[in-house]
């Protein structure tokens, strides 16, 4: 029996392995999205999209992943379309940084899907079509702005950077983050229009259905938000207030609805021990004021670590020799017999049974690498908190130390004044008087200062009883003239029948006058006819 060479003998073994990891490789990513996107209405598990997430670093793009995608009934199944949807959001923010390019030629499907469901008035129709609108402004922003990773984390020094020191790139990128911070605000007034909050809604699978995709959504929106002040801060540094006008009416409407969102989000059962809602401060910054950029915390989202394992990761706990035995002295003696083929085989079961290894080795690492970037970047946000922190006490120490050599500098000139005697004791008592008279002053201002307070308030709730009374007066007034508008149409009414009966009457006159006259001559032709008679 004829035997293959050694090196083509191992370049078919290495390709029939490669071929068949591939094979398993997408059969386990079409039954990841099989089970994290179906048609029951309950969340999407987290060890199914994770299991995506690392087929993206395994494959080091999102091909499969579109191609699985694209065979679901997503213009069929609304549930399934919503859950898509989810997917494809916690890829493009988790997955490998191929995924968003890979991604972006789905735009206008999404947009397509998006004004199909919206046809849909009820159910998810509504929802679905601002997901896909949201999908496609993080595509279009990742796309204008590719130096942001897909979980929008990046620190002072990267956002300084990705605007290139540019006023006109730092207005711009405002505009991208505040239109997309938009279409997060619709997707959860949509996704909590949708519930009946007075019930338990977060603790049923069609409520949880509805309700996590807005975890991604939290993510998002408190970077956006955080960059949105710091990049605002600079404008407002480079640019005068008026020109920013719009921006920071802009950003007061989005902060308001963002505020409510997360309000509405941290009371939600189903959230506590799924993520950590930030909250926002009562008071929207100053911009205006450029102090107030110390005071800023950033706002941070965590997340409990995830102790599931995907059901399609299998946990090996028999560790494989590696090792590579050691050749014989001569080739052709190992593939000359048919006992040393069987050797042959035995080598090839273990090479495949090696590359599994590798291939799931491979997969926790990257998963290592993603939790390990997470935190770095996570630990970094926290260091430039810290460091604005420090910056900020700094300034506030130099100012107490100036205020304190001016306090040395007063003591020394005042313990010079006393040393030269009574005159300058004289001018301490002097002062101390003036300081007690002004201490005086200054409590009975503020006496006067709360008296006038509370009489203003008193004042602003009477003026709001005088004009809810005004309102009142002036509801009567219209109905009083509404009336008199009334009775005055009648009186004209009155006053035309009063006219028209007196003429009636006038004409009746008239006419018995002349019955009379009639009368009369009938009578006297009478008398005159019996004189004739007689």
């Amino acid at each position: 029996m004829s035997t293959l060479p050694l090196p083509k003998a191992l370049t078919q073994r290495r390709t029939n392995s490669l071929d068949q990891e591939k094979e398993n490789f997408e059969k386990s990513q079409a039954v990841s999205i099989s089970k994290a996107v179906n048609s029951q209405e309950c969340p999407v598990k987290e060890k199914h999209v994770r299991s995506l997430i690392i087929g993206t670093f395994h494959e080091k793009g999102a091909h499969t992943f579109w191609s699985l995608v694209m065979k679901l009934p997503l213009q069929e199944n609304p549930i399934v379309c919503w859950k898509c949807c989810h997917v494809v959001h916690k890829l493009l923010r988790e997955g490998y940084h191929r995924a968003i390019p890979d991604s972006l030629r789905y735009r206008q499907t999404f947009l397509e899907y998006g004004k199909l469901w919206g046809l849909l008035k009820e159910g998810y129709g509504k929802l679905i079509q601002c997901y896909c609108r949201l999908i496609v402004a993080k595509l279009n922003f990742h796309y204008r702005n590719p130096k942001f990773p897909g979980n929008l984390t990046v620190t002072d020094e990267a956002l300084d950077d990705i605007g290139e020191g540019d006023v006109n790139v730092f207005f711009q990128l405002t505009c991208e983050m505040f239109d997309y911070m938009d279409e997060i605000l619709a997707l959860q007034q949509a996704v909590f229009g949708s519930l009946d909050m007075a019930r338990s809604n977060s603790m049923t699978n069609s409520g949880q259905c509805r309700l996590a995709p807005l975890i991604p959504c939290i993510q998002d929106s408190s970077q956006l938000y955080d960059y949105t002040v710091k990049v605002l801060f600079k404008l407002h540094a480079a640019l005068p207030g008026d020109t920013l006008l719009g921006h920071r009416e802009r950003f007061l409407k989005q902060f308001k609805l963002l505020q409510q969102f997360y309000l509405n989000s941290v009371n939600l059962q189903y959230f506590k021990h799924l993520i950590q809602v930030p909250l926002l401060p009562e008071k929207p910054p100053n911009f205006l004021i450029a102090s107030d950029l110390s005071s800023h915390v950033s706002p941070v989202v965590v997340l409990p670590p995830q102790n599931e394992t995907p059901e399609n990761e299998t946990v090996d706990a028999t560790l494989v020799d590696t090792s590579v035995p050691p050749p014989p002295d001569k080739l052709q003696q190992m593939f000359g017999a048919a006992g040393d083929r069987a050797e042959l085989n035995n080598s090839t079961s273990d090479e495949a049974e090696k590359d599994r290894l590798i291939a799931r080795l491979l997969r926790e690492n990257s998963e290592l690498r993603m939790e390990l970037q997470r935190v770095q970047l996570e630990d970094q946000r926290y260091i430039d908190d810290l460091k604005r922190h420090v910056v900020a006490l700094e300034a506030q120490v130099a100012e107490h130390e100036r205020t304190i050599r001016h306090l040395n500098k007063e003591t020394e000139a005042l313990q010079t004044t006393a040393s030269s005697g009574c005159e300058a004791s004289r001018k301490a008592e002097e002062a101390e008087k003036r300081a007690k008279s002004n201490e005086e002053k200054f409590h009975k201002m503020k006496e006067v200062y709360n008296q006038l307070r509370e009489e203003h308030i008193v004042l602003l709730r009477a003026k709001a009883d005088i004009e809810k009374q005004l309102v009142s007066a002036k509801v009567a007034a219209e109905g009083a003239e509404k009336v008199r508008q009334d009775l005055g149409e009648q009186l004209r009414q009155a006053r035309e029948e009063k006219r028209t009966a007196e003429e009636q009457l006038g004409g009746l006159a008239t006419r018995g006058a002349e019955a009379e006259a009639l009368t009369r001559d009938n009578h006297t032709l009478r008398e005159n006819v019996q004189n004739v008679q007689k």
